[in-house]
């Protein structure tokens, strides 16, 4: 069963997770963008972005390369399979995860967070995230990396949702994060980047 399959319903029936809302920062430290990733996001906006690739090739990987950057012991993927063996119905391939190991040529734990593109509204792929999410803490735990707290982010590029898992219980954040507050929003996955470091 592919992760894009997974509804949240059957993940509290196959697994025992729980869907919250939550607020789950409640002050952000904003970080300014780079010239760099500004003039990239201004010329992503001149593009016809119709797809969920587009979108995330002129827009996301830029902030997530930003990210790579000024965090050196993170490496990003892009389109790697994250397939639990124990689980086989936990298969599939996020749009980007990002792991805690630096420089690795294949995903290593420890998985901190995962990334889904939509083309229309995020909540679309909520359950979707929320399953790889628990599949990587699940990949951690079998590589002896106990991170117990994983963090998702869905967007469409534009509108950005942040999700944690705790224990059992997805937290899906009330608020909303857009594309035109980028320091705010360099802030949030900052914040979720530095609970990692070591």
């Amino acid at each position: 069963m592919a992760y894009s399959d997974f509804t949240f319903p059957k993940l509290r029936k196959e697994y025992g997770i729980e869907q919250e809302d939550a607020i789950l920062f409640e002050s952000i430290v904003t970080v300014a963008p780079t010239s760099r990733l500004q003039q990239d996001i201004e010329d992503a906006k001149l593009l016809p972005l119709y797809s969920e690739k587009a979108k995330s090739e002129a827009i996301i990987f830029p902030i997530l390369r930003e990210l790579r950057i000024k965090n050196p012991f993170i490496t990003i993927f892009s389109g790697y399979a994250l397939n639990i063996e124990k689980h086989k119905e936990l298969s599939g391939t996020p749009d980007f995860l990002i792991s805690a190991k630096a420089r690795t040529i294949v995903p290593q734990s420890p998985i901190f967070c995962l990334f889904e593109s939509k083309n229309k509204d995020p909540e679309e792929g909520f359950a979707q995230c929320a399953a790889e999410m628990y599949a990587a803490r699940l990949f951690n735990q079998e590589n002896d990396e106990p991170f117990e707290t994983i963090y998702g982010v869905v967007t469409n590029a534009y509108d950005w949702v942040f999700l944690k898992l705790e224990g059992n219980t997805i937290f899906i954040d009330k608020e909303r994060y857009f594309l035109n507050e980028l320091p705010k929003l360099l802030g949030i996955l900052q914040y979720i980047i530095d609970q990692y470091k070591r």
